[in-house]
């Protein structure tokens, strides 16, 4: 309301509901007039009916062929019957879509997906390494099916090694972290996971084993604790504070009134943007992931909070090196320390190396720091 406001376009948000108003009354209105008309003429052919079976009747006792006992149970026939069919016809639109309803409530489902999230089959991997592979990877969105996503993709990840990815926006950064985390499978080709296509893998197994910190996280209108050990059961409190401490929000929360009980509100609305990201690494970090992942983690924050989420991050991957790590991210400043950059364009890597290397070659990455002045 307030930029409508801002860019005075009062009268032309009104058109536009205006015509949006009219668009969806001329839709109700025809079937209405039709039903109004239906019954109508259901009430007229009643009251014709009734007064046609009286006058019959009349004639009929006056000839003495129809006794007064008969003429008594026409009456009740006649009345009894119009008043049963006179509610059919009134619901019978109900009805008429209470069967469509039901026909799309059992086609819903019967629908299987291609990635069944209660599916209890796969293999689990005794030892994951934390290599990933894609091998000739393309990939489309179902609701995009023009646009090409990842086009030929193949890259190499060994264990215990960190990966980023950048590129301009739509290129196919966090779609690859889609993949990963399953929530779409390859159009063609291969992702697999120490050697196994993660198809062939139990879906549950493989979403345990990644990490994930996004752009905006997600807080439930829990506490500090609960939001932290979310999803696990008969969590020790001294893990939560073991990860609090890792992710440097425990300081911070025992400085809160009710420490650990304290409420995020909705969405994590109490906190600030820097102490929501720190809760979310916190909530990874106690799940022990192989593979992290961090879609654009700092992206949306200040440079004080940047630095100290990025300080975070790098003090993770210190405290565990096996662990296998990828991140995306615009601001370049946060991946000169990675073993490996990867410059995606169009769904596919045109240069990769480390950041010392791709600086010396003077290709699309060296443009892409000297515009963000690094």
């Amino acid at each position: 309301m307030r930029t409508i406001k801002q860019l005075s376009i009062e009268k032309e948000v009104l058109r536009q509901y205006s015509e949006f108003i009219h668009k969806v009354h001329i839709p109700f209105w025809q079937p209405l007039i039709l039903t109004s008309v239906t019954n109508s003429i259901l009430w007229a052919a009643d009251a014709y009916t009734m007064a046609f079976l009286y006058w019959r009747a009349l004639v009929l006792f006056e000839k003495n062929e129809l006794t007064s006992n008969r003429i008594i149970m026409v009456f009740g026939f006649a009345l009894f019957t119009a008043r049963s069919i006179r509610p059919i016809g009134m619901i019978s639109r109900q009805i008429a879509s209470s069967f469509l309803a039901a026909e799309t409530f059992f086609d819903l489902f019967d629908r299987k997906p291609a990635i069944d999230n209660t599916s209890t089959e796969g293999q689990e991997l005794v030892d994951f390494r934390g290599e990933i592979t894609f091998d000739k990877v393309k990939f489309i969105y179902p609701t995009r099916p023009a646009s090409i996503i990842l086009n030929k993709f193949q890259l190499n990840i060994k264990p215990s090694q960190c990966v980023a990815f950048v590129g301009a926006s739509g290129c196919g950064k966090s779609t690859i972290i889609q993949l990963l985390e399953r929530f779409y499978d390859v159009t063609s080709g291969r992702l697999l996971l120490d050697g196994i296509d993660i198809r062939q893998l139990n879906i549950h197994w493989v979403r345990s084993h990644f990490g994930l910190v996004s752009q905006e996280p997600i807080l439930f209108d829990l506490t500090i604790a609960e939001n932290i050990a979310y999803g696990l059961e008969n969590v020790p409190m001294e893990d939560i504070i073991n990860a609090a401490s890792k992710a440097y929000i425990h300081q911070f929360i025992e400085q809160l009134p009710q420490g650990y009980e304290t409420k995020v509100g909705a969405k994590g609305s109490f906190m600030s943007g820097g102490e929501k990201q720190r809760i979310a690494i916190a909530r990874v970090l106690i799940r022990r992931p192989k593979v992290l992942l961090l879609d654009e983690a700092t992206s949306a924050m200040d440079s004080h909070n940047e630095q100290i989420i990025q300080e975070v991050l790098e003090q993770t991957q210190t405290e565990d090196p096996s662990r296998t790590s990828l991140t995306i991210a615009h601001r370049l400043s946060t991946i000169r320390s990675c073993d490996l950059i990867c410059v995606l364009d169009r769904g596919h890597i045109v240069e990769s190396g480390s950041h010392t290397e791709l600086i010396q070659r003077h290709g699309t990455y060296y443009e892409m720091v000297a515009q963000n002045n690094l």
